[in-house]
């Protein structure tokens, strides 16, 4: 029972993330669409990386200190550091608003939309920290029912919000409302569980902490930090290079996130893949069964490629009737770069699972090293297309960028005793064949399953390994 439901509210989720983003396009103009993308991904990302991975902490060390009886004094600390680093963040939106309303909106002069997106990030820190404690002690059901409550409150106080003719300060404080109030079941259970903890008797050695600590933190905040760097850096390059002024690039920026409202989805299934990849790849590991790892990274990489290239073609059939009726013909923009916004977010998404080999073999830095080079060249290639191009250029110069993050985690994990040959050439370069459109994708995709036996089995047993995975991650929460 306890699968079910987490299976459902997780299905229902991203569900209700889908419905929120076509009513909020509908319901808001492509300027207003790009102004709410900026500051919400601005919200989601900035948080990780001004804690400085402290928070992030917590699902290695919860176990640890636990065990040992000194867990109190390690949440004490690290919510001391917390509300440390947002009060100074707090502070600096407050004092400096100006600069803030620039680099987030691309408009100095409205200080009002900039103080409402320091709610956004305050609420975010408090929903985060208390959902990484919950599930660093494996409440698996109360973090996933968090997250469910997040996301029904917002789409219901948001898209109420916007029916009865509200702004866009209104709907950043919708979020913030939401993610306050889906921290009341984390807090709830934290309450009743905290007397019940184990103590000891010997003093918490606040050094040794730090000390153990500190080098995951860097390492996790130097992640995060280019990871969101590498998500955000086409819509900041859009913004600010897009000719015409503040107005243009905000429209600009709304007209793409409307082509990634349907692709966006498919690198949070992968990202939701990979977390439940990752203990059984290290368990695998471990027992020094290296070459389980491998075949099994193999058969979920090409499961991945498969199915979200079927899904996507899919998508695209009905892409043109549902932007002319859901989306009244606004978003023609957004419509002609989905084909390539669906090719790079599966190639995001291939990347997101194979990196899952590179952190069990202990190589996450090579991870780093890949993300890097494909931000510098995004940032480049942004800079030479936008003023050729507009849009489609930054679009195109994301696809280049996602290409060479997806070779560089390929050469990495080969480097670690990975087998890329013609069957993982073929599998990384059939979600390209979207771009020729989604007849083409669905007979090359069925075409390579039928004429491989190998990738046949592989898809089969991807798709059984992948449920089997994910109902005995559900089964452990109950």
């Amino acid at each position: 029972m306890g699968m079910l439901v987490v299976l459902a509210m997780t299905i229902i989720q991203r569900a209700l993330g889908f419905f929120r983003g076509i009513w909020f396009c509908r319901l808001m103009d492509d300027t207003v669409v790009g102004q709410w993308a900026m500051a919400f991904d601005f919200i989601i990302m900035i948080t990780p990386v001004m804690l400085f991975g402290m928070p992030g902490s917590l699902p290695r060390y919860v176990e640890t200190y636990r065990q040992r009886g000194h867990l109190r004094s390690l949440v004490r600390r690290l919510l001391m550091t917390t509300v440390l680093c947002g009060g100074a963040f707090l502070v600096g939106m407050v004092v400096a608003p100006d600069w803030f309303g620039w680099l987030i909106f691309l408009e100095s002069d409205n200080r009002s939309l900039t103080h409402s997106v320091a709610i956004g990030v305050l609420a975010i820190i408090a929903f985060n920290f208390v959902h990484q404690l919950v599930s660093s002690l494996r409440q698996i059901r109360i973090g996933s029912l968090m997250q469910f409550l997040q996301s029904v409150l917002f789409t219901i106080i948001g898209v109420s919000w916007l029916l009865l003719g509200g702004g866009l300060e209104g709907l950043i404080l919708s979020f913030a409302v939401a993610s306050v109030i889906a921290i009341v079941p984390g807090a709830w259970i934290l309450y009743q569980g905290w007397d019940g903890l184990p103590k000891s008797d010997t003093p918490f050695d606040a050094s040794s902490m730090w000390q153990r600590l500190l080098p995951y933190a860097a390492a996790l905040w130097t992640m995060n930090l280019l990871s969101n760097l590498f998500e955000m850096s086409d819509r900041y390059m859009i913004l600010h290079f897009t000719g015409g002024g503040e107005m243009a690039g905000q429209a600009a920026v709304g007209q793409y996130h409307s082509g990634r409202i349907f692709p966006v989805l498919l690198i949070s299934l992968a990202s939701m893949i990979s977390g439940v990849l990752m203990p059984y790849l290290a368990a695998d590991w471990e027992s020094g069964r290296r070459e389980a790892v491998i075949e099994q990274m193999r058969k979920i990489l090409t499961a991945v490629s498969v199915l979200f290239t079927i899904g996507s073609a899919t998508v695209l059939f009905f892409a043109p009737w549902l932007f002319g009726s859901l989306l009244q013909n606004r978003y023609a923009d957004g419509l002609a770069l989905m084909p390539i916004a669906f090719v790079f977010y599966i190639w995001s998404s291939l990347a997101t699972v194979g990196q899952d080999y590179l952190w069990v073999s202990e190589r996450g830095k090579l991870v780093g090293i890949a993300i890097t080079v494909g931000l510098v060249i995004n940032i480049i290639l942004n800079t030479l297309l936008l003023p050729l191009w507009g849009l489609h250029g930054a679009v195109v110069a994301t696809l280049c960028s996602h290409a060479v993050v997806l070779s560089g985690i390929w050469i990495a994990m080969v480097r670690c005793g990975f087998r890329f040959d013609l069957a993982m050439l073929m599998i990384t370069l059939l979600p390209a064949t979207l771009l020729t459109g989604p007849v083409t994708a669905l007979i090359c995709a069925c075409l390579m399953i039928a004429a491989s036996h190998p990738m046949r089995v592989w898809l089969l047993e991807g798709i059984d390994m992948g449920v089997a995975k994910f109902g005995r991650r559900a089964a452990h929460a109950q």
